[in-house]
C-alpha cells in the first residue's frame, strides 16, 4: 500500500505536462469545495431558522390553548381545574382575549392582533427581557380637565386612558414612541339602525403607548399588541368572558402530552391546541424546504464528481507509458487500480477540507458577511419583512457537517472507480507499443 500511496502522491503533486489537466484538476477541487461549503451553510441556516422560530414562537405564543366557540364563560373554574391536575412543569395558566383590530396614529395605521393578558397570572418575562423602552405595565393614565358650563359653573371631568405595549416594528410604522396616544379601531356590534346588518360602525379607543419590545421576529414586532385583559373585555364586549385559557410549561414539549390528558377531563365543547398544532404547517414547510435545498445543492458535488472523472481519465491517458512500465515491472492490476482510486480520493479530500473550512467560517460569520455585502453593494441581503428575523440565524450541527463530508467523500470514491478500472485494464504490451 505504501508503494501505491507514493505513486499517487507523485501524480498529485508533480507539475502536469499539459496545463489543461492542471486546470481541470483545480476545477474539480474547487467544485467539491463550493458544493460542500454551500451545503454546510444552507444546513446551518435552516437549522438556525428552525431553532429560532421555535424559541420565538414558544416564548410569545401560549404553549397550550383551551378555547370554546363563543368564549370561555367561567375561566376561574377552568383554571382551577387545570391547577388541580398537579402538572409538574406548569409555569402559568391564565385567561386571555385575542382579536383583530387596526392601530392608528396621527401619521399611519396598521392591522394588528390585540391580545388581552392577565398581568398577575401570565408569564410575560420574555417581553420584559426584550423591552426596548418603557415597561410592561397597563396602568391607566389619568387626566383631569375643568370646563365652564353655560351657567358659569365649573365642571371637572376625569379621563382614563388605557395602556398598550407594542413591538418596535409597529412603533416605527406608526411613528410613535413612549407616551404617545394611538387609537385601537375595532368593529362595533351595536345596532343603531335596525335596517342595516351588523356590524354597523367602528369603535375607536385611545390608548397610551406604555412599552415597546423587540423579540427579533418581524411578525410579532409589527403585528402583536398587548393590553390589559379587562380593557380587552370592554373593547371586544366580552364582559365576564375570555377567548380562551393559555398554559405555559417549563418544558414546551409537555404541551402535547397534557393536551390529551386535559381534553379527557373537559367537555367536548372545549378545543385544545398545542403550539405544535398551531404551527404545524409552518414547521412542515420548513422541513420540506430544507430537504429540497439539500438535494439541489448536492447536485453541485455530483457535478464536481464528473470533473474528477474527466480529470482522472486525462491523467490515465497522460500516464499510459508509466502504467505500462509499472505493469512490466510486476505491478498488479489491483495496485494500479488503487493508485488512481487514491488520486480520486485525494481530489475529494482537498475539496472536502477546503469546503468544510469555508462552510464553517461562513456559517459563523454569516451576519458579518451580510453586513459587508450590504455596505459594499448597497442591497439588503436579508430583508426583515420577508425572512421574519432581524438577523440571519445559523446553528452548526456537526452531525450535518459529517454527513456532508461523508457524502462528498463517497461521491469522490465512486467517481474514481471508472478511471481506476480503465487504468488497471491496460495490458503492458499495449501501453508500451508506441513508446
Amino acid at each position: 500500500m505504501r508503494f501505491e500511496l507514493f505513486i499517487a502522491h507523485r501524480h498529485l503533486t508533480r507539475r502536469r505536462k499539459t496545463g489543461f489537466i492542471s486546470l481541470i484538476s483545480f476545477i474539480s477541487v474547487a467544485g467539491v469545495t463550493v458544493g460542500v461549503a454551500a451545503l454546510i451553510i444552507v444546513l446551518s441556516v435552516m437549522s438556525g431558522f428552525d431553532r429560532e422560530l421555535k424559541r420565538k414562537i414558544v416564548s410569545v405564543q401560549p404553549h397550550l390553548r383551551i378555547e370554546k366557540v363563543n368564549g370561555v364563560d367561567d375561566a376561574e373554574r377552568d383554571i382551577a381545574a387545570i391547577k388541580n391536575q398537579n402538572i409538574p412543569n406548569l409555569v402559568s395558566v391564565s385567561g386571555y382575549i385575542e382579536g383583530q383590530a387596526i392601530l392608528r396614529s396621527d401619521k399611519n395605521a396598521q392591522g394588528v392582533i390585540v391580545r388581552g393578558v392577565d398581568v398577575v397570572n401570565e408569564d410575560l418575562s420574555f417581553f420584559e427581557k426584550n423591552l426596548v423602552s418603557g415597561t410592561i405595565s397597563f396602568q391607566e393614565s389619568v387626566s383631569s380637565e375643568t370646563k365652564r358650563t353655560w351657567w358659569f359653573k365649573k365642571k371637572k371631568t376625569v379621563a382614563r386612558t388605557p395602556s398598550i405595549v407594542i413591538g418596535d416594528g409597529l412603533a416605527r410604522r406608526l411613528q410613535v414612541q413612549i407616551g404617545d396616544i394611538v387609537y385601537v379601531i375595532t368593529p362595533s356590534m351595536e345596532k343603531k339602525n335596525p335596517f342595516l346588518p351588523l356590524p354597523m360602525h367602528v369603535k375607536t379607543w385611545p390608548v397610551l403607548v406604555r412599552g415597546i419590545y423587540n423579540v427579533g421576529m418581524n411578525d410579532f414586532d409589527t403585528q402583536l399588541a398587548l393590553i390589559d385583559i379587562r380593557e380587552a373585555q370592554k373593547l371586544y364586549r366580552m364582559e365576564g368572558k375570555v377567548t380562551g385559557i393559555s398554559a405555559r410549561f417549563s418544558n414546551v414539549d409537555d404541551a402535547e402530552k397534557w393536551k390529551w390528558i386535559l381534553a379527557g377531563e373537559f367537555s367536548n365543547q372545549y378545543v385544545f391546541a398545542s403550539w405544535q398544532d398551531m404551527n404545524q404547517n409552518f414547521f412542515q414547510a420548513l422541513k420540506v424546504e430544507k430537504a429540497l435545498q439539500t438535494i439541489l445543492l448536492s447536485l453541485i458535488i455530483m457535478v464536481a464528481a464528473f470533473n474528477i472523472v474527466s480529470t482522472l481519465i486525462m491523467v490515465v491517458m497522460e500516464k499510459t507509458k508509466d502504467i505500462g512500465i509499472l505493469r512490466a515491472l510486476g505491478a498488479t492490476r489491483a495496485s494500479i487500480r488503487r493508485i488512481f482510486l487514491i488520486e480520486g480520493v485525494g481530489y475529494g479530500f482537498w475539496g472536502i477540507a477546503f469546503g468544510v473550512g469555508l462552510g464553517l467560517w461562513a456559517s459563523y460569520k454569516i451576519n458579518d458577511l451580510a453586513d459587508f455585502l450590504e455596505k459594499t453593494f448597497g442591497f439588503d441581503v436579508f430583508p426583515k419583512d420577508i425572512y421574519l428575523f432581524d438577523r440571519i440565524p445559523a446553528e452548526v450541527h456537526y452531525s450535518d457537517v459529517w454527513m456532508v463530508a461523508a457524502f462528498a467523500f463517497s461521491t469522490a470514491v465512486l467517481a474514481a472507480f471508472y478511471p481506476a478500472h480503465r487504468a488497471a485494464s491496460m495490458k503492458p504490451v499495449e501501453a508500451l507499443r508506441y513508446e
